[in-house]
C-alpha cells in the first residue's frame, strides 16, 4: 500500500533526486517516465512505501527560471521568491550575460538583486561600477538594486545580505569567477559540506552538476545554489518577453513618443526611436547594442 507525502526538491542528476519533507527528514528517491521532469525547489508528492522513495507527482510551479539554445533547454529551478546575480571585477564580468539573466527574471516577474562582489579589489571594483553604470536605468525601471559585498574582508556586508534574503527563497546565480562559492561559504557555515552531500547521495561526486541545488540559509529562508556559468540562452523567449528586460525603452516611448514602426526591434528600421535617444545620450547605448546583440542571437 502507497504511502505518500509533499516533499522539497533539493537537487537531482540523472533519474535520481533528493527531496526534503516538512519535518526535515531528506529522501533519496527516484522518478520515472519522459513526463516527469522535476528540477530544484519543486514541490513534489513522495511514494515512501517504495525503497528508494518514488516521486510521483510534481505540483504546479508558480514561477521557473531557464536557459535554452535552439536544440534544448535547461530549467535552473522554480519557485523562485528572489534572485540575485553575482558579478565581481576581476575577472571583469561580461555586461552580456548579465543582460541575459535580468531578462529572465524579468519574463518571470522574479525581484531581485545584482550583487557586486569582491569589493576589496579596489581598481577591478571600479571597472565593475563603471560597467553597471550602464544598467542604472534598468535596475531602478525592474525595481531591483545594487549591493556590495566581500566575503573575504567585510564582514558586515555578509550580515546585511542575510538580513536581505530571510523569509525568501532566493535563487544564485553568475558567471564562473564571481566568487559565488566563497559568498556562499561566508554566509552559511558548512555550505561546502550539504552541497558535497548532495552530491554524493546522488552519486555525482564533486559539485559539478549543472543543476541546482537548495540549502537553508536560516529556518525560514533557503538558497537555490546554482553552477557558474559562460552561456545564458534565452532562445526560448520572444522579442516581446526581451523587452522586459530593457524597461528603459518603454520609459523614452512614454516621454519621447513610439518608433515609427509597431514592431520597431530598433536595428536600421527608419525613425526609431530607441536608436535616436540612445544617439542623444538620453538612454545608454551599450544597452542598445546590448539588445541589438540578443535579438541577433536569436
Amino acid at each position: 500500500m502507497s504511502e505518500k507525502i509533499r516533499a522539497r526538491l533539493l537537487s537531482h542528476h540523472g533519474r535520481q533526486a533528493w527531496a526534503e519533507t516538512a519535518d526535515g527528514t531528506k529522501h533519496l528517491c527516484v522518478y520515472k517516465g519522459r513526463d516527469l521532469q522535476p528540477t530544484a525547489n519543486d514541490e513534489v508528492v513522495l511514494d515512501i512505501s517504495a525503497q528508494p522513495a518514488v516521486i510521483t507527482e510534481i505540483a504546479p510551479r508558480r514561477n521557473q527560471l531557464l536557459r535554452s539554445e535552439s536544440h534544448r533547454s535547461k530549467t535552473l529551478a522554480a519557485n523562485i521568491d528572489f534572485a540575485m546575480i553575482v558579478v565581481a571585477g576581476a575577472p571583469p564580468f561580461s555586461d552580456e550575460l548579465l543582460a541575459r539573466m535580468l531578462c529572465a527574471c524579468a519574463v518571470e516577474n522574479i525581484p531581485g538583486i545584482v550583487l557586486l562582489n569582491k569589493t576589496d579589489l579596489a581598481d577591478a571594483t571600479a571597472q565593475a561600477r563603471m560597467q553597471l553604470a550602464h544598467f542604472d536605468r534598468c535596475i531602478r525601471l525592474m525595481g531591483w538594486q545594487v549591493l556590495d559585498a566581500c566575503a573575504r574582508v567585510e564582514h558586515a556586508s555578509i550580515g546585511k545580505l542575510r538580513t536581505q534574503l530571510e523569509d525568501k527563497t532566493t535563487l544564485i546565480m553568475g558567471q564562473s569567477g564571481m566568487g559565488k562559492s566563497s559568498l556562499l561559504n561566508a554566509m552559511v557555515p558548512g555550505f561546502n559540506a550539504v552541497t558535497r552531500e548532495i552530491s554524493e547521495a546522488l552519486q555525482t561526486g564533486k559539485h559539478t552538476t549543472t543543476a541546482g541545488q537548495v540549502v537553508g540559509l536560516s529556518p525560514s529562508a533557503r538558497l537555490i545554489d546554482t553552477p557558474g556559468f559562460q552561456l545564458f540562452g534565452l532562445h526560448h523567449l520572444s522579442e516581446s518577453q526581451l523587452a522586459l528586460g530593457f524597461p528603459e525603452w518603454r520609459e523614452v516611448h512614454d516621454t519621447l513618443g513610439r518608433c515609427r514602426y509597431a514592431n520597431c526591434r530598433h536595428l536600421n528600421e527608419p525613425d526609431c526611436t530607441i536608436r535616436a535617444a540612445a544617439e542623444s545620450g538620453r538612454v545608454s547605448d551599450r544597452r542598445l547594442r546590448l539588445w541589438q546583440s540578443l535579438i541577433a542571437a536569436r
